[in-house]
């Protein structure tokens, strides 16, 4: 496939992405039963659950009313995680590496690659969360998603990472290693502290896709001669 080519494509999936997350903006807050902190985000608090108590921050210590509509938003938010987001990130960032195949094909193969390991981890941890969802009292399952998690976040980071020598020249380059070291430090933080860095975790990610998408946005539309 051809680097525009695949940069289109590319594209196409960014566009559905954010398309899907003007959606997801429509979507009423899910209700907090717990005493989650105001600024992180209820889903991304259930992906970097560790134990029981984080599950009650969530959904509350007792069972009732608030439990269960919050248990019903969190697994509609991940049956579309399962069946449309994660085929659409996945999508958009293993293209975009194809279309940097040029610079460093090794690279951009092995960036692929880990974001399709990513993206299984993503599936196995939505299973976890079905499962922890209709018993957060309950730690079983929690193992699990630690392992699911871990392997997902650490590896987008580390796949943003790669994208550095595949955008070095010039300015982008320092601006991809700004952006994208940006996502590698904050994945791997969770590793240490999921809780401190959770509420962060999502917009530090989405500085390197957001670059992504920039690039797709100038190879699609430049000259064959031009392209880099």
């Amino acid at each position: 496939m051809a680097s525009k080519t695949a940069h289109r494509v590319s594209l196409i999936f960014a566009l559905l992405i954010l398309g899907l997350v003007a959606v997801n903006l429509t979507l009423t807050s899910p209700p907090v039963c717990g005493n989650l902190a105001p600024n992180y985000a209820p889903i991304i608090a259930f992906e970097m659950a560790r134990s029981v108590s984080d599950l009650h921050a969530i959904f509350g210590d007792t069972p009732g009313a608030c439990r269960v509509a919050i248990a019903a938003q969190m697994d509609l938010i991940n049956k579309i995680d399962s069946f449309v987001f994660i085929q659409l990130y996945g999508a958009f960032l293993v293209f975009f590496f194809i279309g940097r195949r040029s610079r460093s094909a090794s690279i951009a193969v092995t960036a692929a690659l880990i974001v399709v390991a990513a993206c299984l981890a993503d599936h196995v941890e939505n299973f976890a969360l079905f499962h922890l969802s209709a018993n957060p009292d309950n730690a079983d399952g929690i193992r699990l998603l630690v392992v699911a998690t871990e392997i997902k976040w650490v590896g987008l980071g580390l796949a943003a990472a790669l994208a550095v020598p595949l955008l070095w020249n010039g300015w982008l380059g320092w601006l991809a290693a700004l952006l994208c070291g940006t996502s590698l430090l904050a994945t791997l933080a969770t590793l240490v502290s999921p809780a401190a860095i959770g509420p962060y975790l999502s917009n530090a990610t989405s500085l390197g896709w957001l670059l992504f998408l920039g690039v797709d946005v100038r190879e699609s539309f430049r000259s064959n001669r031009g392209a880099a």
